[in-house]
């Protein structure tokens, strides 16, 4: 909760923002307060042309100061989504995992059925952006956090689609459970990391540090499988698409932390498909 002056400027800015006032005693007027106090506390952002006149904020400038506003102007409520979608996905994990290497069907079909979960979670954060909180984002914030949502949805497209593997009769055991428990550890690791990045806004990563892990245990797991093989032509196709989908699952991940830090840090995401960059190497 915001105290004193910040308290204050936080409601300038809010008044400015929807109200549109022509001056500052209309400001004063509207949140009870002197015009002299509301000259002081506007000049520094004046003097940076965060706040421009006739009362206007420029957005992009203000996102990029220290200045803390209510949690409402810093979108509490989206960033709570985001870390909901986490949380739902995490559990998805835990739950695909249990269901693949206990060949659990009945597992796997809740999992199916329960996608639409993290579906409604993305509409609400495109709904979320329709409303009048748009007035507090830059058009940028409000275009990456619908990447954001996007790539978190369809994280949960790819455990469903594993889980359907599964149902058709996809099941790990003996050594390649070995593999099995590192590919999913590493997936907890890369989702958290993305959505961590998102929130915290922090700039160093480790996202890319999984992405080589993560391809490194695909390709032993891949090549194990080859060298042990079985008669069951059904296990090679199924295998082929699990592997897809977590390869595909980590990419967006790092598409996620690629899209956080251009628009927090301004770096640039690499216009090359993730898939095609490893075709490239």
């Amino acid at each position: 909760m915001l105290r004193g002056k910040d308290a204050t400027l936080a409601g300038i800015i809010r008044v400015i923002i929807e109200e549109e006032p022509e001056t500052q005693d209309e400001i004063a007027e509207k949140l009870g307060i002197s015009r002299r106090y509301v000259a002081r506390l506007l000049k520094p952002l004046i003097d940076e042309k965060i706040v421009k006149h006739p009362y206007v904020v420029d957005m992009n400038k203000l996102h990029k100061t220290n200045l803390k506003f209510d949690d409402e102007l810093l979108l509490k409520e989206i960033l709570g989504i985001f870390e909901n979608m986490k949380n739902f996905l995490m559990n998805n994990l835990n739950l695909v995992y249990k269901a693949l290497i206990e060949n659990n069907t009945k597992i796997a079909e809740e999992i199916i059925l329960k996608d639409y979960s993290i579906n409604k979670m993305e509409e609400e954060i495109k709904l979320l952006l329709n409303t009048n909180v748009l007035k507090y984002l830059p058009i940028s914030y409000a275009n990456t956090y619908l990447v954001i949502a996007s790539n978190l949805e369809r994280l949960g497209d790819y455990l469903a689609n594993i889980a359907e593997e599964i149902v058709k009769g996809l099941y790990i055991d003996g050594e390649l459970k070995i593999f099995i428990d590192k590919i999913f550890k590493i997936l907890k690791d890369m989702l958290n990391e993305a959505v961590d990045i998102v929130i915290t806004k922090r700039k160093e990563t480790k996202i890319y540090e999984l992405e080589e892990e993560l391809h490194k245990i695909l390709n032993e797991m891949l090549e194990y499988t080859l060298k042990n093989k079985r008669d069951d032509l059904n296990f090679y196709v199924q295998l082929g698409m699990f592997l897809k989908d977590v390869e595909r699952f980590g990419d967006r991940c790092v598409n996620i932390v690629e899209a956080a830090l251009e628009l927090y840090h301004n770096i640039p995401r690499n216009p090359i498909p993730e898939r095609l960059k490893r075709g490239l190497l």
